[in-house]
Parts: C-alpha cells; structure tokens; sequence
C-alpha cells in the first residue's frame, strides 16, 4: 500500500513538472476568438512550457471562455491588465487542448498581486 501511494505522488510531482509556469509578470494581450477560446499573453516566456506549442506562443496561456471557469479566468485577467497588476505565478496544464492539441498550453490557474 505504501509503493501504490509513493507511485501515485511521483506520478502527480510529474504531471506538476511538466506544466509550464511563469512567475513576476505582467499580461500583455488578451485574445478571444470567435468560438470563444482565448489566450493570454504574458511580458516573458513561459518556463517549461508544454511539448505541443508552438514557436510563436511560448509566452501565452490559452483558456476556453465558453465554460464558467474560463469566463471567470476572462474577468480576472482584464481586471489585472487594466490595472497593471503583477500575475505572481500562472499554471499551465502540461496539454494543449484548446486548440486542437497544438499551438498553446492551456491555462490551469494563475495568482495576481
């Protein structure tokens, strides 16, 4: 029992790892498509981003506007934008989901000071 909970807490400390984070930044540009999906973009480079991005967002984020979670992650970062505030850290999700499995690493949450 206790290998089966030492494996399943390597396992979650992996998964952690190889998601992308960025620490002490600010939003430079919001974007939203028309179906919804957005990204944010941040003023420097995500540290160990996802595999699956591409070349030209390694400073975004991407989230989905459609669902409650993404609505709120919508809000949150126009209010940071608009009041220059400082996002202390922001939590990809290790997968690009959003976009069809490629091009940006989907947001999973993120701290403004």
């Amino acid at each position: 029992m206790k290998r089966l909970a030492l494996v399943l807490i390597a396992l979650g400390l992996s998964f952690q790892a190889a998601a992308a984070t960025v620490s002490n930044a600010k939003i430079t540009v919001i974007r939203v498509d028309s179906s919804g999906l957005g990204m944010i973009t941040f003023d420097k480079p995500l540290d160990a981003p996802a595999a699956c991005i591409h070349p030209a967002y390694t400073a975004s984020l991407s989230f989905d506007a459609t669902t409650p979670g993404g609505k709120a992650i919508l809000a949150t970062a126009i209010a940071a934008k608009n009041a220059n505030s400082t996002i202390s850290s922001a939590y990809g999700t290790g997968a690009c989901g959003n976009y069809g499995g490629s091009w940006v690493e989907d947001l999973s949450y993120f701290h403004v000071n």
